[in-house]
């Protein structure tokens, strides 16, 4: 970029600017943005609630199976028990209890499983989900400190060029200042010369004191040049 000429840093920059019109309203934007986070933020929390369900049923299902288990140790003792009384059809009535209780105890087994593929299944979901709400946060922050700075910078830098503006038309009027501040200067010095020789009158001053003024200097000169040719000849004489 060092190496780019003076039209291209210009070029990039004058296109930067008209990006920056046509961009959306940076407020409305960070609206979107947090709105867009919280809906994800909901989604979590039902994909949680999900897991927390699904969960809840998993250890119900749990209690179930070991209650039945308690009860299928009990028929069977209660089989054994018939068995060594002789009681034939005491023992064939707890044997099939046990069997029935058996084969509910497998349909729980496998809705257990179920569950519990159900429940692993939410779980990486959720943390999938958050992953991705964790991501998004960033670069949403990131976005909005990104956004910040810039917005900071061009502030800036439309106030130093505003500034060099200002500065460059102040001095410009300052030298006009000083240029006219010349003049006067200058015509006010003339006007004191010619006021001192009696051209001119004085504010205030009477036109015949002007004139006598006037007369004394045209005198005054003359005494001079006379007094020029008299030392002339002396200073050859002697």
């Amino acid at each position: 970029m060092a190496g780019d000429g003076i039209t291209a840093r210009i070029g990039r920059w004058w296109r930067s600017r008209a990006a920056t019109r046509d961009v959306e309203d940076p407020e409305r934007l960070r609206g979107k943005l947090d709105e867009t986070y919280r809906d994800q933020l909901a989604m979590l929390t039902t994909v949680r609630r999900g897991v927390a369900d699904v969960r809840t049923s998993r250890r119900r299902v749990e209690v179930q199976m070991a209650r039945q288990r308690e009860q299928v140790e009990s028929f069977d003792a209660q089989a054994r028990e018939a068995v060594n009384r002789g009681d034939d059809d005491a023992a064939r009535d707890a044997l099939g209890r046990k069997v029935m209780l058996e084969k509910a105890l497998d349909e729980l087994t496998e809705r257990h499983r179920s569950l519990a593929g159900e429940e692993e299944s939410l779980e990486r979901a959720a943390e999938k989900v958050e992953r991705q709400i964790e991501d998004f946060r960033m670069r949403k922050d990131t976005l909005t400190a990104r956004y910040s700075a810039a917005s900071a910078r061009s502030e800036i830098n439309d106030a130093t060029t505003g500034i060099a503006s200002a500065t460059s038309q102040i001095g410009q009027a300052m030298d006009e200042a000083e240029r006219h501040t010349r003049e006067l200067e200058a015509t006010a010095d003339a006007v004191d010369e010619l006021a001192s020789e009696g051209v001119i009158a004085r504010a205030g001053e009477d036109p015949d004191e002007a004139l006598r003024r006037q007369i004394d200097a045209a005198l005054a000169e003359t005494q001079i040049e006379e007094s020029k040719g008299d030392d002339g000849p002396n200073q050859i004489s002697s």
